[in-house]
C-alpha cells in the first residue's frame, strides 16, 4: 500500500484543484491543470511499478528492523543445540548469526528442523538462512547460494571405549557399521565408502543412541561435534579422520539464490568480523574446547 500513497495524494490534489478552479469559472485553466496532474499520476505509477519490478528481480532486500529466520538442526553441538532450559538454541552458529544480524540491523528468529529439510526450507522461502554446520557442496549450490566460508572441518570417527575399531582402515576393511545423520557430509562420505554398512538417522541423538545400544559400531560426524559427543558420553574419538586432507570441508550460510543483496550484506559482515578477530573469539569459546 505504501507504494501507491504518492499516487493517491497527487490524485486527491488534482480533484481539489479542478473543483477550485471550476468554482471560479476558469474551466480552461482547470482542464489544463487536470491534464498536468494526470501526467504526474501516470509518471508516479510507472515509477512505483518499476520499483516493484526491481525488488522482484533483486530478491528480498535487507530491511532494517525486520525479522529474519534461521533454520538449523539443534542437535549439533557446539554449533547449535538446546540449552539446559530445553527451549533456547545456543552455540557457535547462533553467536555468529546474532552478530551478523546485529550488524545488519535486523532481528533473528531461530527454528529447529531436520537437517535434510534446511536447504529446501531456504529454497522455498520458509526461512532466510540455513545455518547448521552446513558444508558447502556443489550439489547444494544447485539449490541455494552460500556465503563465503566461515569454518573448516573434517569428518571424525567416534566409538565406544571398549571398541576394537581403532583406525580408519579398520573401519573401511572390516565389517563395522557406522551411524550417521541423514543428509550430512558424514552420511554422504560414509555411504560412498561403506555402502550398506551405514545406518542413517534423522537426528544425531538417534545415531548416538544407536551407538550406545550397540546397533552400530561407530558414528561418522564433524570433528568438533564429535569432540562434544565424546566428552559428554565418555566415548573415544579416533586419531584417524574419516578420509584424507582432500576431504576438508568448509561451512557456509545458505540463502536463496535470488537474494543477492542479502548475500552481499552477509559476506561483508563476515569479512569485517574475521578482520576484527570475532571468529578467533568464537574458536576459543567453542571450536577449541
Amino acid at each position: 500500500m505504501k507504494k501507491y500513497s504518492k499516487i493517491i495524494a497527487v490524485a486527491a490534489a488534482a480533484c481539489l484543484m479542478v473543483g477550485a478552479l471550476s468554482g471560479c469559472g476558469a474551466k480552461e485553466e482547470a482542464e489544463q491543470a487536470a491534464e498536468a496532474v494526470k501526467e504526474e499520476v501516470k509518471d508516479a505509477k510507472e515509477e512505483a511499478e518499476e520499483k516493484v519490478e526491481e525488488a522482484v528481480d533483486a530478491g528480498k532486500a535487507v530491511i532494517a528492523g525486520d525479522t529474519y529466520v534461521m533454520g538449523c538442526s539443534a542437535d549439533f553441538p557446539p554449533f547449535e543445540s538446546f540449552d539446559d532450559d530445553g527451549a533456547t538454541i545456543v552455540g557457535y552458529d547462533v553467536d555468529m548469526m546474532n552478530e551478523i544480524c546485529s550488524r545488519l540491523g535486523i532481528e533473528l528468529e531461530i527454528q529447529d528442523m531436520n537437517f535434510d529439510s534446511v536447504v529446501t526450507a531456504v529454497q522455498t522461502g520458509k526461512i532466510d538462512f540455513g545455518v547448521s554446520g552446513m558444508t558447502i557442496t556443489e550439489e547444494r549450490k544447485e539449490n541455494v547460494a552460500f556465503s563465503d566460508p566461515y569454518f573448516e572441518a573434517y569428518q571424525a570417527i567416534v566409538v565406544m571405549p571398549d571398541s576394537e575399531l581403532k583406525t580408519y582402515d579398520d573401519l573401511v576393511n572390516g565389517e563395522y557399521k557406522a551411524g550417521v545423520q541423514l543428509g550430512t557430509t558424514g552420511d554422504i562420505m560414509a555411504t560412498d565408502v561403506l555402502g550398506e554398512r551405514v545406518s542413517q538417522y534423522e537426528k544425531y541423538s538417534d545415531a548416538l543412541a544407536a551407538l550406545l545400544s550397540g546397533k552400530v559400531d561407530c558414528m561418522v560426524l564433524d570433528l568438533n561435534v564429535a569432540k562434544a559427543f565424546a566428552k559428554a558420553n565418555d566415548l573415544v574419538l579416533l586419531d584417524d579422520p574419516f578420509g584424507g586432507e582432500e576431504d576438508i570441508e568448509y561451512y557456509g550460510i545458505a540463502m536463496a539464490k535470488e537474494n543477492t543483496e542479502l548475500l552481499e550484506a552477509v559476506n561483508k559482515a563476515l569479512a569485517d568480523m574475521k578482520a576484527e578477530g570475532f571468529f578467533d573469539e568464537l574458536d576459543a569459546k567453542y571450536a577449541e574446547e
